[in-house]
């Protein structure tokens, strides 16, 4: 019993960290030339999560901070967009960790990848027309560099409370 008020307890702190560093990340103005192109701090919440806790843990505490900052701070459209890239990115990072073959850092690039090609395809949905394709190879950039950022941070944190966490979830 204490051990899951605790690990509930760690969840609703990494889902109010994610939720305040998407609000911090909104007010950086902060144009990278393609539209929807951001670092995605609040991924390395995700990203941490899966690390220490699981695919379901990542998955509630990301679908919450989405839920929550798009009622708060933006629309129902914003939440599709996140909740596919969320979705399909945690999907991809959890099958990369899996295999055990790739670094925590190649895990948030693909997840940082996949994240834009999930919107770009609820893009391409809502619009019915293919031309964001052309947005795809500078996202994919943008994906690159931001899951570098983002797998870096979350190996510092995990390599600083994974091993606590893991004790106590």
């Amino acid at each position: 019993m204490e051990k899951s008020i605790k690990k509930l307890c760690y969840l609703a702190l990494f889902c109010a960290i994610a939720i305040v560093l998407s609000y911090i990340e909104s007010l950086i103005p902060l144009y990278l030339g393609v539209p929807g192109a951001k670092l995605g701090l609040a991924n390395v919440v995700t990203l941490t999560l899966l690390l220490c806790f699981g695919l379901k843990e990542a998955f509630i505490v990301m679908f919450l901070r989405i839920l929550i900052v798009s009622m708060t701070f933006t629309n129902f459209y914003m939440f599709l967009y996140s909740l596919s890239g969320g979705l399909l990115s945690l999907i991809i990072m959890y099958l990369f960790l899996k295999t055990n073959l790739f670094s925590d850092i190649i895990i948030s690039i693909m997840g940082g990848i996949f994240h834009n090609v999930g919107q770009l395809l609820v893009a391409m949905l809502f619009f019915s027309s293919t031309v964001f394709m052309y947005y795809l190879p500078y996202l994919m950039l943008f994906g690159i560099l931001s899951g570098i950022v983002i797998g870096i941070l979350g190996e510092i944190i995990y390599l600083k409370i994974g091993n606590q966490l893991k004790k106590r979830g």
